[in-house]
């Protein structure tokens, strides 16, 4: 053993979980698009226009190969 007490083992021990409490939050925040909106409203604007266009784009293609 280290010579360590007991109480400072344990402080240690809440430190790390604060740590790693925060880590998977700012983890699961990065992964989580409504946290992503947002954060960043303008982007997600501009990713949300690029996906309409390219469906348009998809469907006017399929329209016009029909005829």
């Amino acid at each position: 053993m280290s010579g360590k007490g007991m109480n400072t083992l344990k402080l240690e021990l809440e430190e790390t979980r604060d740590e790693l409490a925060t880590t998977l939050d700012d983890l699961f925040a990065t992964f989580n698009p409504l946290v992503q909106i947002r954060s960043h409203p303008v982007a997600s604007a501009a990713v949300f226009l690029a996906v309409v266009g390219g469906a348009a784009a998809l469907v006017a293609r399929g329209l016009s190969r029909g005829r």
